[in-house]
């Protein structure tokens, strides 16, 4: 089938699927005024009118959801566009439903008490359904008279972020990690329970907490299609938010912006410690999420780098709020971990390399995720080019920037025998649970050294080394860095740990 029999299709069954005779109407009229395109990894629905535009974001989903299993049980994204050419016959004073640009809500297909959109008995809707039928425009020819897509619709689009490749299935996940990735599965198969509302993580860039975000919603969109869900990262609410400051009528276009994300289900913000940059837009966000949480059944999920207490320019209040559920971090991978992450990005990228390279990976790329999966796109790129496989002195060569093993002056071995050595104890105490003085001293000035001398090692990294857990090195950090400003004689001697470690 083609696009266009695809669509009609489409609409057919989803029409089969409702029983009231309202809903099909509203379905048949934008079966009628709407089309879809296909551009990179999205459907497109173009709008050939206001009515169109207001009526399509109540289906749209389960229409997405109908046209990737009539493509063969595709993972496409959606975008919602109007057209420029739009005729709007409905109600000209009526101003046109909106999106802000890149943000796509999903919609609530059994909701249709949304303010933003007429209500009409189901004999006017068979009058609107008619007239629009009769109309000289078709979307088909809106399509003809332009090449290139983006040339054809406006720049105001509802934008799906969530990709759809990201689910629990392929989420690698670290020992440390697994009560967070459990209490996300709970959320995504209960959203709205009060045992984890609002759901606050936070962790380092690059430790996959976007992924688990969209995990929670594509397990929800795929098993409670009903649940209505929105995704925004904060740098594009505070975007958003400008542009609807910008227009006419600002108190009416804030009510509207609000509504975009209240009216759901669940709210899922990505990044908030941006929210720091837009004094505004950070109290419209609490107006928001007050409004969203005191309504019953709410889910609010929210990511940040740093945990509530640490956000920089947020109100006591806010920062209650986000602590008032469950708040955890996000740990970066242990080495195992990151070893399994490789082998998952190769299968993904449908390359394999030796034991060797995924252990030189693990064992050097310990930043973040995303570099681990740079990495492994860089080998891939190597290896579609020469047709070959790597071998590891290749591999060691082509990752040198990406690992930069040139700024690790020394390993934690050699800061442990060195410390020991200048302390009196040995390695083994410094490895124990023993609290004397002496060797607990040692074991934090080695964390400390450490965590200076080999800045690509984590909290975890470290602690696992001294079988501690990163929060007591975390403490042992704090404690060595009070003591060095009040204990000159402990920095000469720090100081002189770090020289001779340099050197080697």
């Amino acid at each position: 089938m083609d696009l266009q029999e695809i669509w009609k299709k489409a609409i057919e069954d989803v029409c089969a699927s409702f029983q009231d005779l309202q809903q099909k109407a509203m379905l048949q009229v934008i079966g009628n005024q709407c089309m879809i395109q296909i551009s990179s990894n999205n459907i497109c629905f173009i709008c050939n009118n206001e009515l169109a535009s207001q009526l399509l974001p109540q289906y749209a989903y389960i229409l997405l959801v109908k046209i990737n299993q009539l493509l063969g049980d595709a993972h496409y994204g959606m975008q919602i566009f109007m057209a420029n050419n739009a005729i709007n016959q409905m109600n000209p004073q009526q101003p046109m439903m909106q999106a802000d640009n890149n943000m796509y809500s999903q919609p609530n297909p059994v909701n249709y008490q949304n303010p933003s959109i007429p209500q009409h008995s189901f004999g006017e809707q068979q009058n609107l359904q008619n007239s629009f039928v009769n109309q000289n425009v078709a979307p088909q020819q809106v399509m003809n008279n332009h090449h290139d897509i983006n040339q054809n619709v406006n720049t105001r689009v509802y934008s799906d972020n969530i990709n759809p490749d990201k689910t629990f299935d392929n989420y690698v996940t670290d020992p440390e990690n697994r009560l967070v990735y459990a209490i996300a599965q709970s959320i995504a198969n209960d959203p709205g329970s009060e045992a984890y509302n609002p759901f606050y993580i936070y962790g380092a860039s690059g430790l996959g907490k976007t992924h688990i975000l969209w995990a929670i919603a594509n397990k929800i969109r795929q098993d409670q299609p009903n649940k209505s869900v929105v995704y925004i990262r904060a740098e594009e609410f505070i975007k958003n938010y400008v542009d609807s400051m910008a227009k006419k009528n600002f108190d009416p276009q804030q009510i509207h912006f609000q509504d975009t994300f209240t009216r759901h289900d669940v709210f899922i913000m990505d990044d908030i410690q941006s929210l720091a940059k837009g004094d505004k837009a950070r109290e419209t966000f609490f107006d928001i999420i007050a409004t969203f949480l005191d309504k019953p059944g709410r889910q609010l999920i929210l990511a940040s780098d740093v945990p509530p207490g640490n956000l920089k320019n947020f109100s006591p209040r806010l920062v209650s709020r986000f602590g008032s559920g469950v708040c955890r971090e996000i740990y970066p991978p242990s080495p195992e971990t990151r070893a399994a992450i490789a082998k998952r990005k190769c299968a993904e990228c449908g390359i394999t390399l030796p034991d060797s390279v995924i252990d030189y990976i693990a064992n050097n790329i310990r930043s973040s995720v995303r570099e681990l999966e740079g990495a492994v796109k860089t080998l891939k790129s190597q290896m579609d080019v020469e047709k070959r496989q790597i071998t590891f002195d290749e591999a060691v060569k082509t990752l040198s920037n990406l690992v930069n093993s040139k700024s690790q002056t020394t390993t934690l071995d050699a800061i442990k025998d060195r410390v020991a050595k200048e302390f009196g104890v040995t390695v083994q105490d410094m490895d124990s649970a023993s609290r004397k003085k002496l060797t607990s001293t040692a074991r934090s000035i080695a964390m400390t050294l450490g965590h200076q001398l080999i800045p690509k090692l984590s909290s975890t990294d470290i602690g696992r080394s001294f079988n501690k857990d990163h929060s007591s090195v975390h403490e042992a950090i704090k404690r060595v860095e009070q003591r060095l400003l009040e204990d000159r004689e402990l920095a000469d001697l720090y100081q002189k740990l770090v020289l001779s470690l340099k050197k080697e």
